[in-house]
């Protein structure tokens, strides 16, 4: 029987319980966001001193190393789904999935935001001169809808051990045989995440939320409880994301392991 949108999150949240290793990952990404945090904050980077070129390069290095993290984490998830795998998950499976899939989950979320911002900003200037709010709305939800159909690549590149272009057409693939699933679930990794420098694919709203964006916009979860605890709301938040944030990953690697091995590539 096919596994539907609740058993994917319920399952990913026992697997965990059961895996508390795989929370390593969550910690790495929350340390990485706190240092993001006291950088942005304290003014050493988008300052009114520092120039374009400081403000890119501070972009792209977290950018690579928010990469790195994330190909670490679905690496460890996929162990853990592994049905053939004997050996248990360990830390140094993470920083294997590092060194083999870090530089190709970067380099795809680099082209990925390069392609939308050659067709996304002109188009969108030119809608804008047009001044047609219909247009507009159009070119965002054609967006959307692209970035749901690449929300696995990710995921797939690891799982499967492929090239960034493959990848690419798998999720495409996969996404067109299991679309709502695939809709529903980005829309609750996309809430129970933070959308910020964790998005190798951030600027350009990739599902699974990991780095290439320089601003720290919380969810709608984070954000709340921020406003309503203080400060203590950061180390709840903290706390909260170190959970949330590998649950997310979990997900699409559970979604895309089950189905494939279930019904074939992608049925």
């Amino acid at each position: 029987m096919k596994k539907g949108f609740f058993q994917y999150i319920g399952d990913s949240f026992k697997i965990l319980f059961n895996n508390r290793i795989l929370l390593f990952a969550g910690l790495m990404e929350v340390l990485l966001m706190g240092a993001m945090l006291i950088i942005t904050f304290g003014g050493a980077v988008g300052g009114p001193r520092q120039g374009m070129f400081s403000v890119i390069f501070f972009v792209v290095v977290m950018g690579l190393i928010a990469s790195f993290m994330l190909a670490g984490k679905i690496n460890m998830a996929k162990k853990v789904y592994d049905e053939d795998e004997e050996e248990p998950t360990e830390i140094g499976d993470y920083f294997e999935g590092m060194k083999l899939f870090g530089l190709k989950i970067f380099g795809g979320s680099l082209f990925l935001m390069v392609c939308i911002l050659l067709v996304f900003i002109p188009l969108l200037y030119l809608i804008a001169r047009i001044g047609s709010l219909f247009l507009g709305i159009v070119l965002v939800i054609g967006l959307f809808f692209v970035m749901i159909f690449l929300t696995l690549w990710d995921t797939i590149l690891v799982v499967d051990d492929i090239d960034v272009a493959s990848a690419f057409g798998d999720s495409i693939s996969f996404v067109k045989g299991n679309f709502w699933v695939v809709l529903g679930l980005t829309i609750f990794t996309g809430l129970i995440t933070t959308g910020d420098v964790l998005d190798p694919g951030g600027m350009i709203g990739d599902g699974q939320e990991a780095g290439l964006g320089s601003s720290l916009d919380l969810s709608v979860l984070y954000q709340w409880i921020v406003n309503t605890f203080g400060r203590a709301g950061w180390i709840i938040s903290g706390a909260l994301l170190t959970v949330l944030s590998v649950i997310a990953t979990m997900i699409f690697v559970d979604l895309y392991m089950d189905r494939r091995n279930r019904y074939g590539s992608f049925s």
